[in-house]
């Protein structure tokens, strides 16, 4: 079986259809509008850090081999490839060879500067603060202060808040959906979105050491209140990123720390607002109405 993108036999067009690839990488279809987002994908291979595979080495628990994925299906439905950090869970170079060299992409300075050299046409930098028009002006992308990879002086990877720039039809309202992966930001750069309909984050905390007392790679349980109280979105679709297999040294020290029952309790009870819905299964399209 091979999977290739964003296909639901859903009918609502107020909202949004998404589609996991496992890790950070998913599809997004703003279905009022019909722009198709393909967001950081790792499709092909494994995920290996600087290339020392020796050291630490990801692997897809589900679509993980040949035949899994139909990359050539998935580029052909997609829009615009949006691209947050520079690292390769992110910026996964082997996925990006592989796209056809006329997709429109936007990256975050620095993995715009990795993707320079592989040739694409339509290649866009987007930093803290900017917004580009995409797909014919039917889509906003608009970059946030997001995760702090790196020393305390490091330039923050972008989040993402991805607005359908349409009127209200008879098939449903514009939509909006923000985006980082790691559950890191900076508060101010948060407060002037707007309404936000769906928010994409982890809800998990990864630490390097141990539960108690790691460094802290990604912020689920540590931030993700403060995130759904700043934005406040209808539907908040947790982020799995930390669902892989891991071999290596280095994932001997990674853990994760957090509940996904525990923290959906926790949401619904203080921000009733917000319902919680879980992605389908890996490879599968499912469409989260608003």
């Amino acid at each position: 079986m091979f999977l290739s993108g964003m296909h639901t036999k859903s009918s609502f067009h107020h909202g949004v259809t998404v589609t996991s690839y496992e890790a950070n990488s998913f599809a997004v279809k703003f279905n009022n509008s019909g722009v198709r987002v393909l967001v950081d994908p790792w499709l092909v291979g494994e995920l290996v850090f600087f290339e020392q595979d020796w050291l630490y080495k990801g692997k897809k628990r589900v679509l993980n081999g040949p035949g899994k994925v139909n990359i050539d299906a998935i580029a052909a439905e997609t829009d615009v490839v949006v691209i947050t950090q520079y690292l390769p869970d992110h910026c996964h170079l082997p996925t990006l060879s592989k796209l056809p060299k006329n997709l429109p992409i936007i990256a975050n300075p620095g993995a715009f500067d990795l993707i320079q050299s592989l040739g694409f046409s339509k290649l866009q930098q987007l930093d803290h603060g900017q917004t580009l028009k995409v797909a014919d002006g039917r889509l906003e992308v608009t970059a946030t202060e997001g995760a702090l990879v790196g020393p305390p002086w490091s330039k923050r990877q972008n989040g993402i808040l991805m607005r359908e720039v349409a009127t209200k039809t008879e098939d449903g309202d514009a939509a909006s959906l923000y985006y980082e992966a790691h559950c890191d930001f900076v508060e101010s750069s948060l407060k002037n979105l707007g309404k936000v309909d769906v928010v994409i984050s982890p809800v998990k905390t990864t630490l390097l050491g141990n539960a108690s007392a790691g460094y802290p790679l990604v912020m689920g349980d540590l931030n993700i209140m403060k995130l759904i109280s700043l934005l406040r979105p209808k539907v908040l679709v947790p982020l799995l990123n930390a669902e892989i297999d891991q071999e290596g040294p280095l994932s001997s020290i990674v853990v994760d720390r957090g509940d996904y029952q525990a923290v959906t309790k926790q949401i619904t009870s203080a921000q009733p607002e917000t319902r919680v819905e879980f992605p389908a299964p890996p490879g599968e399209a499912f469409a989260v109405a608003l």
